[in-house]
């Protein structure tokens, strides 16, 4: 279980820097259009659907991420009031949803990607598939990581006011 959490935890670093990118790319993007467009009155034909690609891969790959490190937003009002036995039932089946949830994700990529991939988009002739992928990809890494967190016992964010009641295996 160490080397898959090794291994998860490279991919997971590695995707973080694609991320990191990608937001450098969509920001360079889209200030050359602004400066273009208004400094120079000649604005390019290409540059959002190529921020629009970049925005959809960053946001696919950053859920991704932040499902393993438990980074997203979560209203926990209900669960913090359960006993630690049932709470950890209700993040249980949280994460098992979400693993549902991504697996179906990724399903549906396939004929989304099959669909799209007929159609061009005008401005950089690429085509509309590129903007499924980040489904297909995002889907794949979501349910890899929930799995591996319902696998580990890691269904929460560590709760510092109940870490001394905390069960085995929940790190």
């Amino acid at each position: 279980m160490h080397k898959i959490d090794w291994l998860l935890d490279a991919v997971d670093r590695l995707m973080e820097m694609v991320c990191h990118l990608l937001l450098v790319g969509i920001i360079a993007v889209t200030a050359l259009q602004v400066v273009l467009r208004f400094l120079f009155n000649s604005p390019t034909s290409w540059s959002e659907e190529v921020a629009l690609l970049m925005l959809v891969w960053f946001g696919m790959i950053a859920i991704a991420i932040g499902i393993r490190r438990h980074g997203h937003i979560a209203i926990t009002t209900l669960r913090d009031r359960l006993p630690l036995p049932l709470a950890r039932s209700v993040d249980f089946l949280a994460e098992a949803l979400l693993v549902l949830f991504s697996l179906v994700l990724l399903w549906q990529s396939f004929a989304l990607i099959r669909l799209a991939g007929v159609q061009v988009m005008p401005a950089t002739g690429l085509s509309r598939a590129w903007l499924y992928y980040p489904v297909l990809v995002g889907g794949a890494l979501m349910s890899v990581n929930g799995l591996f967190n319902l696998a580990a016992g890691r269904v929460a964010p560590r709760r510092p006011e109940l870490a001394e009641q905390e069960l085995p295996g929940h790190e």
